[in-house]
């Protein structure tokens, strides 16, 4: 049973919400993952305007996001074998990082970048990596959050913070930490003063013999809130 590549599409909508003090732009990735039964590169799922990116910028007065950094090859982690493959990301399957820029030109004491699983994302199963196809209905990896990375053969996805840099600073802790992606907002990243900055993420995964095969895929969402 062979784990296929994960490709990712982004669908970057900006949303220009009203919070206390500045507009929250919202940025979404859709992971996609396929477990395949044999060794290779299996089928992967598609979807409409898999290929796309589309960002739609705040008021620049106000906070900001901009994914545009993040490319394809960036969250594209490869063939995992469950049961024996250890942690794999994106990262090490040569695509590069995932950079997201954020900032704000006129909150005093900047904005934080949260990190939470699509509240439109299916609501069972509660882990964030679900199946989406008929052969493995009801299956998820389980979310991983831990100091280091999952041994070989754990069922496991989740996100790890590799750097930041110009006005941001990490708050989740960096690689090899793992974290998951949360059903509530959870603050990775933040600027304290006006300006911007980038945060780097890759996904990575583990599968154990015991999850099931055919596609999953895994909803995220970041948000950026003025502090």
């Amino acid at each position: 049973m062979t784990i296929a590549p994960v490709d990712m599409f982004r669908r970057a909508n900006a949303a220009l919400l009203r919070p206390a003090v500045a507009l929250v732009p919202l940025a979404f990735v859709v992971v996609l993952l396929a477990i395949a039964l044999v060794t290779g590169r299996g089928p992967i799922p598609t979807a409409s305007g898999a290929s796309t990116v589309e960002v739609t910028g705040s008021v620049a007065a106000d906070v900001s996001i901009d994914t545009a950094a993040c490319l394809a090859p960036s969250v594209a982690i490869g063939e995992l074998v469950p049961g024996s493959d250890p942690w794999k990301t994106a990262q090490d399957n040569g695509g590069g990082v995932c950079s997201i820029a954020f900032g704000t030109t006129n909150v005093s004491s900047g904005v934080n970048l949260t990190v939470l699983e699509d509240p439109a994302a299916p609501a069972s199963p509660a882990d964030a990596m679900k199946c989406v196809a008929a052969s493995c209905t009801g299956s998820a990896l389980d979310d991983f959050s831990a100091g280091g990375e999952p041994a070989p053969g754990t069922s496991a996805f989740g996100a790890q913070l590799l750097a930041s840099g110009g006005g941001a600073s990490g708050v989740w802790p960096a690689a090899p930490a793992v974290n998951a992606v949360p059903d509530v907002g959870a603050t990775a990243c933040q600027t304290s003063a006006t300006g911007t900055g980038t945060c780097d993420f890759t996904f990575g995964a583990t599968a154990s013999t015991g999850d099931g095969t055919g596609a999953y895929q895994a909803q995220v969402r970041y948000v950026v809130l003025a502090r």
